[in-house]
């Protein structure tokens, strides 16, 4: 005699029944489950190799901007801040201009009232066009009138009236004269520091940071008179500093002036 169970085996079980051969395939939601999980992976992985590149570039960025940018002319900046809070230097500012050509952006400053500029030859060498900005945002093209490559000094005119200006000092620069910078270092503008004369032998040599883009800035005395043009810099440990200012004593730049030149 059959048990239960027996009876149910014998009902559950067909002899004449065969596997598909979907039967064999598998399971759509463990194929799902599989491909999520990959997906995932895959996903992870590009972000890994997303945030790998994002932190070279960082790094890339920051040894520019530290190539670029130094401790020392970082420096200048607060210095700057600094200066830039005197009345006197807020007017000296109104007078110095940023000179930009096609290739090449330096500084000038104005010593007449009608704008005649004063600026350096290797600034607006090799120029088509050039452009003028004054400190308030006045923009002007700019016209070469003499230019003198044998001291790196270049005279240029704009079509103003009543532009601000800086008188120009009746003799050189003594040394251990106090003095001011302003001019357009780096990518910066309007940038005023101080330092003193060093040497006055032939070339006028100060102790205030110079870097790309001061050439043609005036060197202003503690009377607010120009005694010398920055043209370059240059590396000693002469004066117990890595580097130097070298600029055309103001006498030298006076003997060039143009028979037009407005000095009141």
């Amino acid at each position: 005699m059959k048990d239960h169970k027996d009876e149910l085996d014998e009902e559950l079980i067909d002899p004449d029944w065969e596997p598909s051969p979907e039967d064999f395939l598998p399971d759509k939601n463990e194929e799902d489950e599989d491909e999520q999980i990959e997906k995932k992976k895959k996903k992870n992985w590009v972000k890994i190799i997303s945030i790998v590149i994002a932190v070279m570039l960082v790094f890339q960025v920051v040894g520019v901007f530290l190539s670029t940018y130094s401790i020392d002319a970082l420096r200048f900046l607060q210095t700057s801040y600094r200066l830039s809070q005197q009345a006197d230097i807020q007017v000296y500012k109104e007078a110095v201009v940023t000179v930009q050509g096609e290739r090449s952006r330096g500084t000038g400053f104005a010593i007449s009232d009608d704008g005649l500029i004063v600026t350096n030859h290797h600034v607006i060498e090799g120029q088509n066009q050039l452009m003028v900005g004054f400190y308030k945002g006045e923009l002007f093209e700019g016209e070469v009138i003499s230019s003198y490559p044998e001291i790196d000094i270049a005279f240029l005119k704009v079509d103003g009236e009543n532009l601000p200006k800086l008188p120009l000092s009746q003799s050189d620069a003594t040394k251990d004269e106090a003095i001011y910078v302003i001019g357009n270092p780096l990518s910066f503008t309007q940038i005023a520091n101080e330092g003193a004369i060093l040497d006055t032998s032939d070339l006028t040599i100060i102790s205030a940071p110079i870097y790309r883009g001061n050439s043609g800035s005036p060197v202003i005395n503690m009377d607010g008179e120009v005694v010398a043009v920055v043209f370059a810099k240059r590396r000693t440990n002469q004066y117990d500093t890595r580097s130097v200012g070298l600029a055309i004593p103001i006498e030298t730049v006076k003997e060039h002036l143009p028979d037009r030149a407005n000095e009141n």
